[in-house]
Formats: C-alpha cells, structure tokens, sequence
C-alpha cells in the first residue's frame, strides 16, 4: 500500500511526537489550570486563523507542484519555489499592518500584548509551512518527519518548559523557538538555493487557484475550533479550558491521519496530473477511507472507555471536560478521513463546490451549538452539536466526490454503508460496554476482543481489510533488512 511504503519514516516521527506532545500537554494543561489555558487557546486561534496571510499562494503551490512535477516541468517547478518563497517573506507585512490595527483598539493591556505577539509570530509559522510544503511537493517524506518532529515534539518541550517561569508567556516564546529551529534545520537540508523573485502574473494566477482552497481552509478552521469561540461567547475562559480537553484528544487522534493526508495529498495531485483521469483517484482516496474507517475503532474505543478514569487520575481540574471530549471522539470517526475527498475536489478544481459545503456545514454547526446551549446542555452540548456536524459533513463531501467521478447514488450508498458500519458496531458496543460498573482495563479488554472479532468477520467480505497490516509488516521488515 502506497501510503505506508512512502511514509514509514514520517509516520514513526508522528507516533513519537504525539507521545511527547501528550505527556507535555498533560504538565501543561495542569501547569496553567482551566483558566489560563483556556486563554491560550483562545489566542492560539490567531495562529489557526493567520495562515490566510499568504492569500492562497501556498495552497496553489501545494496543488501545482505535484501536478507539474507529474508533467515533468522541473524548470516551471524550481521558478515557482523561488516565487512562492518571496512571497512568504513579503506577506509578514500583512501581519504589521494586524499589529497596527489591534495597537488602536480598546482592550485590556496584558490582552493587546499577547495578541499583539500572536500576530508577529503569524510570517515565522508560515515561513515554517512553506519549507514544509517543499519537502512534501518533492515527496521528500524524511524532511517533512523531522520538521513535524521539531514542531510536534520540540517546540511542545520548549514551551512546557517556558511555561514553568513565566506561564502564558513561554508558551509563545516555545512557539517562536520550534519554528526557528524548524525553518533553520529545512535550510541546511534542501540541496538546491532559494532566491528572491517576484512574478506579478504567476502570483495573481497562483492567488485564483489558491485563495479558494485558502477560503476552504479557514472556513474548515471555523467548523472545527467553533466550538471554543460559542463557548466563550456563552460562557468564560474557564468553560473552555474544561472543554480544552476535547482539543487535547482531537490532537492526539487526528495525529495519523493528517500523516496519511500529507501523503496522500501530493500522490493523488501528481497522478491526476499524470494520467487526467478522475475515476483514477478512486482507489487513492477510497481504499484509504476504508482502513480508516474499520481500524479507526480501535484507538476510539480505547480513548472513549479510558478517558474518564485517566482525566480523574492525572488531570483532576479538567474532570468536567470529560463527558464532552467522550461526545467528540465519537464524531472524529467521520472526520478522520474527509481530508481525502477535500483533497480530490482541490486537485480536479472544484474547491468553490466544498467551500459552498462547508459553509452550508459551519451554518449548520451554528444553529445546533445555540439551540444546545439554549437547551440548557452547557459544554456538553456543544460537544454533541459539534460531533454531529462532524457526521455531516464528510458524508454530504464524499457524495459531492463521488457525484463528480460520474458514480451513481447507488455506489455512493453501497461505499457509505460499508464505512458506517463499523461506527455503528463501535457505537453500540460502547453504549453497553460504559452501563457495566467493571475495572476500566477489563472493559478495555472487552471492548477490544469485540471489535476485533467485527473485524474478523468484516474481513470474510471485504478482504483486502487485512492488506494493511501485512503491507505495514512487509514494509518494516524490509526496512529492517536495510531493503
């Protein structure tokens, strides 16, 4: 399978990161206390939403790159680094003029510094996005491991540590040093130069592709941090550091699959630009979904049953989080592999129809978030309206895929219900297995013999379930023989 054979390296860095991230987040979370954290991810959401100051330049060079490289334009490739590159550098002047903007405005002083710093650390993020973007365009998979390795590992150490002597405050110095080292570390890897070059038409016809897929990203930010901002318009700062917990596990989970995603992304670009074929990307993007889907409950499973007791005995504060990051989990089924058909609709350009979606999507969120929290359903039901919008969405953008490969509604139900249908085992088992007053690990135990006899008897009908696992064998074992 294509995606462990290329992204072995990558996703061993990944599992060690999510490690370190989660142990250091577990000291972080209890270094600051709900109230301080909760602010930090409200000013880390200047860091979400400041990727949009490049204005789609860089999500046009993550489409293209693999697309030309396909075609064999490696002179059009090497002009396009070079112009993409000086754009970056240039678009820090967006985030000075932000400056400006909140220096004026009526906020509390220790407010308008740390946002003020958010803001200045947005050009530093971004430079590290791009040199991410070129070890991932050229399929260097080794070079992408080590700077996710700095940023999913180090810089978490670096702002736990920073943490401990000056609170809120090391948390963006960590920030400013991980990307520093991340952006030095890709400098003195890549074998070829960057120069500064500017080319007034190819950015404007870069900024047409890209700033819809950029409008897509944002707007996919929004459904998914949502939550946060109507908590703490609803509620306070300390509501969402209970509620942080969901963010804690959303990171943990989705630490994989955006591996998988990074692959997949520039595989499926540099295939379509090779043969021109939609209903070629099929198999890139199902097959994928597929594994997802049925192995996916393992880890779910495992989380939803062992969260309450592990909350309670290493992060006691943040026990009235618990049920709502239980609710989430839940919706991470769906959304762990939509990536894959948002990739499809980037590569065939048709980002305005997913971008129609997600609005249609974030609507939705909206409307059930208040009407929960109206209901009186506090955290929780915010938790239960974002979980159901998570369901939603992928399906409704699977369909639109499918829809454009020219497949009828009958395939699209017939695919769909083999996806839900470990969701649905997942679901139920769950529902009984949380009723049983027995230790956490014996449920757990449980828990896992029953999914995997589902798998078993899955795998009768769908046998290609247990390609995964032999590929991932295969493929250690030849990289184990030096092969």
């Amino acid at each position: 399978m294509y995606l462990i054979k290329d992204s072995y390296v990558l996703f061993l860095t990944s599992a060690l990161s999510a490690l370190i991230a989660f142990l250091s987040g577990i000291w972080l979370r209890n270094i600051l206390g709900p109230e301080e954290y909760g602010m930090w991810l409200v000013f880390s959401l200047v860091l979400t939403y400041g990727y949009v100051m490049h204005l789609g330049i860089l999500d046009s060079f993550n489409r293209d790159i693999p697309l030309l490289t396909g075609q064999k334009k490696h002179e059009q490739v090497a002009h396009i680094r070079n112009v993409v590159f000086s754009w970056m550098a240039l678009s820090g002047v967006l985030s000075i003029v932000a400056v400006v903007i909140v220096l004026f405005m009526h906020m509390p002083l220790a407010t308008k510094i740390f946002a003020v710093i958010a803001l200045l650390l947005i050009p530093i993020q971004n430079m590290t996005l791009y040199h991410n973007a070129i070890f991932l365009t050229m399929q260097e998979f080794k070079g992408v491991a080590m700077i996710q390795f700095i940023i999913g590992c180090v810089q978490y150490i670096l702002m736990t540590v920073f943490s401990v002597y000056l609170g809120l405050l090391g948390l963006f110095i960590g920030v400013v040093l991980g990307n520093i080292l991340a952006i030095t570390y890709a400098r003195f890897r890549l074998k070829f130069r960057l120069t500064f070059t500017l080319d007034k038409k190819l950015l404007i016809k870069m900024m047409s592709i890209g700033f819809p897929i950029t409008m897509v990203t944002i707007f996919l930010s929004v459904f998914t941090t949502l939550d946060r901002l109507i908590i703490l318009y609803f509620f306070d700062s300390t509501a969402v550091g209970f509620y942080g917990i969901t963010a804690f596990v959303y990171q943990g989970i989705m630490v994989l699959p955006k591996v998988l995603h990074q692959v997949a992304y520039p595989k499926i670009s540099f295939t379509y630009g090779k043969v021109k074929s939609k209903k070629a990307l099929k198999k890139l993007i199902l097959n994928p979904t597929v594994y997802l889907s049925y192995y996916s409950p393992f880890t779910l499973g495992v989380i939803y049953l062992g969260l309450p007791s592990f909350i309670n005995n290493y992060m006691p504060q943040y026990d009235e989080g618990t049920r709502s990051a239980q609710i989430v989990t839940m919706g991470l089924f769906f959304l762990l592999w939509a990536a894959l058909f948002s990739h499809y609709l980037n590569v065939v350009n048709k980002q305005w129809l997913q971008l129609k979606l997600l609005i249609i999507v974030v609507i939705v969120n909206i409307l059930l978030n208040i009407g929960f929290v109206l209901q009186g359903l506090y955290i929780e039901g915010i938790a239960l309206a974002t979980s159901i919008s998570y369901m939603i969405y992928p399906l409704l953008l699977m369909w639109l895929c499918f829809r454009d490969m020219s497949l009828s509604t009958k395939i699209f139900l017939k695919q769909a219900g083999i996806i839900i249908l470990p969701f649905l085992f997942m679901a139920v088992t769950l529902f009984f297995l949380s009723h049983i007053e027995e230790h956490v690990l014996l449920l757990i135990s449980c828990y896992v013999l029953l999914y995997s006899f589902f798998l078993f008897v899955a795998s009768r009908f769908l046998p290609f379930l247990f390609n995964l696992p032999n590929a991932t064998f295969q493929s250690i074992m030849a990289k184990l023989n030096g092969k």
